[in-house]
């Protein structure tokens, strides 16, 4: 009799189900290595700086961010391997000095005004070789050296003054792309950065300014600072 029960419920016990492998993936091998980053072969980035002057120089400038230069730009980096790297750069960049007005200048300059500067606005090209100090970094830009070089263009150049009006007061007077003010302009330099963040120090080797002759002026004109230190912040 209990041989008979067992062997019934047996019988009506559902057939046991497994489940069916519908997808099988091995992720080490299924995933694309990462082709894009600051540390692949090839790396694009937007960046925004500012550089200032360190002393008054020839002509007698105001040091500091009364006299600096501005920038904004884009760099391509070619990785060549775990130490070393080449940059590309162009960019917008405005450079202003503006003089101490107690400094007697030669002519062109004007004498008795206050409040004169000289502005740059430049398209700037830059080529630079990178050294890098942490080859196993990963995917990131890591601590850097690049040395550099760079030259520009000036698309507009202007000297401002401000002095006395006819009838009494002050009267703004600029004046648009003098003769004076050089349009060509380059120089070397160092940066020096961890990640998106640089310092930099760039000389200038070419003249700002153009022999006065024929301007109220002879012979060269007093130069202002070649050197410029500034900051640079990356957009990664």
């Amino acid at each position: 009799m209990l041989a008979s029960l067992l062997a019934l419920l047996t019988l009506n016990v559902p057939a046991a189900r497994a489940q069916q492998v519908l997808l099988q993936t091995d992720v080490a091998q299924d995933t694309l290595p990462a082709r894009t980053g600051p540390n692949r072969a090839w790396f694009g980035h937007l960046y925004a700086g500012v550089a200032t002057t360190t002393s008054a120089g020839a002509l007698g400038v105001r040091a500091g961010l009364a006299s600096a230069e501005y920038q904004l730009g884009g760099r391509l980096k070619r990785r060549l391997g775990g130490f070393g790297a080449l940059n590309a750069d162009l960019r917008y960049a405005f450079l202003r000095y503006e003089l101490d007005p107690g400094v007697a200048r030669p002519a062109p300059f004007g004498a008795g005004v206050e409040r004169q500067s000289l502005a740059y606005q430049q398209l700037q090209a830059e080529t630079s070789v990178r050294l890098n100090f942490d080859p196993r970094r990963g995917n990131t830009v890591g601590y850097y050296l690049d040395v550099l070089g760079y030259g520009s263009r000036a698309l507009h150049t202007s000297y401002a003054y401000q002095e006395a009006a006819p009838g009494g007061g002050q009267r703004d007077v600029s004046l648009a792309n003098p003769a004076f003010l050089a349009r060509w302009l380059g120089g070397v330099g160092l940066r020096v950065g961890r990640g998106p963040v640089a310092l930099s120090a760039r000389y200038r080797l070419s003249p700002a300014l153009r022999p006065a002759s024929g301007l109220g002026g002879a012979g060269p004109l007093p130069e202002p600072p070649r050197l410029l230190l500034g900051l640079e912040l990356g957009w990664f």
